[in-house]
């Protein structure tokens, strides 16, 4: 069966670190290696002690060691770390993933849907699904839709689901890379090459049962304690941006009205659940159906 190992760079509460750890060693990976941005985090204590797991303080000699410099932006620091986690890669494949996203495979393992994949497979990217609040026994997802969908599904809302295909987050999904390729540089969802274009990669998703299920705002105290971040960098598209903006400059209760967004963007109710079942784009998973999770 081949081998995989996960790269994350993180920054996240002990809890979230010790869920995307558990989960994916109980799904069979040989390594899990966190990067931790602050490298004097307290959570760092919390993921040490399992060989298999790979704690690596970023500290400026770390980055100026890959070749980065300690006060890049973000996103370019982050790049560098997973690019020299793929250049250190001993198994067969990589995967790339933030601590808020969990490869889920309905049918089989992590390992089996490896194994499916042809030797020209060079990437493996998995569709994404956002964690949502909704009326429903277990947990639920909503799934990626066309934006002719968005436009029927959400109307008057539409505007604030059409740029990311009915999601908040991001519609693209998270890639494994076969490792051995040359001259390749990872990038948050997929590789380029040295020419800068993109290294062709295969799709799996709700067809043959692969999920990334992505935690992006599970509740509305986590939402908010990134909040900022995100407005200061593109996590937010830009329906967002401006709500935020338009809260904070009609004064009042912030909060109330930074609550009531979190509901509009992270809540459904029954007739929506029914709308993205109609579309087949809920995802339904029993309420144990992740014990490693909870």
């Amino acid at each position: 069966m081949p081998t995989f190992r996960v790269a994350a760079v993180v920054k996240e509460p002990a809890a979230i670190l010790r869920r995307f750890t558990g989960w994916y060693l109980a799904a069979g990976a040989a390594k899990v290696v966190l990067y931790f941005d602050d490298p004097d985090d307290p959570a760092i204590a919390a993921v040490t002690g399992d060989p298999r797991i790979e704690a690596i303080r970023c500290t400026p000699d770390f980055w100026r060691g890959i070749g980065q410099e300690p006060d890049a932006r973000f996103t370019l620091r982050q790049n560098a770390a997973i690019t020299a986690a793929y250049g250190a890669t001993a198994e067969d494949w990589l995967l790339v993933v933030d601590a808020d996203e969990l490869v889920h495979v309905a049918q089989g393992t992590i390992p089996d849907l490896l194994a499916a994949q042809g030797p020209e497979v060079r990437s493996l990217m998995v569709e994404p699904a956002e964690f949502v609040h909704a009326p429903v026994a277990g947990a639920a997802f909503r799934l990626p839709i066309g934006r002719k969908f968005v436009n029927r599904l959400y109307e008057a809302e539409a505007d604030l689901f059409r740029k990311r295909h009915g999601l908040i987050g991001h519609s693209t999904g998270k890639a494994f890379h076969r490792s051995g390729q040359k001259g390749i540089w990872l990038r948050q969802h997929w590789a380029v090459d040295a020419a800068g274009e993109t290294v062709p990669y295969a799709e799996v998703g709700r067809d043959q049962g692969a999920y990334l299920l992505h935690y992006l705002a599970p509740d509305y105290a986590a939402w908010r304690a990134k909040m900022e971040w995100r407005m200061a960098s593109t996590g937010f598209h830009g329906g967002v941006r401006e709500l935020i903006e338009a809260i904070d400059a009609k004064g009042g209760d912030r909060e109330a009205g930074l609550a009531a967004l979190y509901d509009r963007m992270h809540r459904i109710d029954t007739a929506m659940a029914d709308k993205l079942r109609a579309v087949n784009a809920l995802l339904e998973l029993p309420a144990d159906f992740a014990p490693v999770a909870a």
